[in-house]
């Protein structure tokens, strides 16, 4: 609705930018300025924006997008998983198997996808702020390693509920020293690089040794998964999220994961 139609706004519109310090970074790995990162749509639509009084009330814990973006990814196809554990294959291209949308189920340089379009989000606590895996960290192999997750609770009042695409996969880590692998992918002929030899311990012990991180010579696959914060694709009144759709039944939320012990609407009810 803001891009198209007859809004015709611009990305800077939102994007605002102060010394090359560009706002809507809260997602990324630039953690380095002091510049206020995160977009919020309250930075424009402010006070009691909606004629519904349950409505506005909802907008002190439930952010503009949990309800204005009720799905992502909806004209192209989104890429929700990415194994590299499988990169290295030659497969025939008549063999390299396609998705329902005509895209590449699977790449030797990268592995094997999954692509999903019109993604119901995942909806999460977020205070603007996100914790992340740092080089060097050490993990766990035998669980999910969460690269990515946004920061906040039910308990924080800086906290909202947000919508978030999950992107899930397996890439290589360090087995003798428990850290996720920086791995050389692109060289010039001759180097190590994976993407010239295919090999993925010359390639861990290159991008290691870039890093400045050590490297024990062993090297394993884990799976990962990232949060990333939903911001785009919002849409009009008349089609986002209703009170069905999160209340009473199967609705979209996890309320347990959110911190409710079940739908408080449902319970009122019941």
């Amino acid at each position: 609705i803001h891009m198209g139609g007859e809004s015709k706004m611009n990305c800077q519109d939102c994007h605002q930018a102060e010394d090359h310090f560009l706002k809507g970074e809260a997602g990324s790995v630039t953690i380095t300025h002091v510049h206020p990162a995160h977009i919020d749509c309250s930075d424009c639509h402010t006070g009691s924006v909606h004629k519904n009084y349950l409505v506005n009330r909802h907008t002190q814990r439930v952010a503009c997008q949990s309800c204005h973006i009720p799905t992502f990814a909806k004209a192209l196809p989104t890429k929700t998983w990415w194994d590299w554990s499988t990169a290295g294959r030659d497969v025939k291209p008549e063999n390299i198997p396609k998705d329902p949308y005509g895209l590449k189920l699977y790449d030797k340089m990268k592995g094997d996808f999954r692509w999903e379009k019109d993604v119901v989000p995942v909806y999460m606590w977020f205070n603007g702020t996100m914790r992340r895996y740092l080089a060097g960290d050490k993990i766990d192999p035998t669980k999910v390693v969460n690269l990515a997750s946004p920061m906040g609770s039910r308990q924080d009042p800086n906290s909202k509920i947000y919508p978030f695409k999950r992107m899930g996969g397996k890439q290589p880590y360090d087995a003798g020293n428990n850290t996720i692998a920086f791995v050389q992918v692109f060289g010039l002929p001759g180097s190590d690089a994976y993407w010239q030899k295919y090999d993925w311990n010359l390639a861990i012990a290159a991008g290691m040794k870039a890093a400045g991180l050590p490297y024990s010579g062993k090297f394993d696959f884990v799976e990962t998964c990232m949060a990333w914060p939903v911001h785009h694709m919002v849409v009009s009144k008349d089609r986002s999220v209703k009170c069905q759709h999160c209340h009473g039944g199967k609705g979209r939320l996890d309320w347990e994961a959110l911190g409710y012990p079940g739908d408080p609407i449902e319970k009122k009810n019941r």
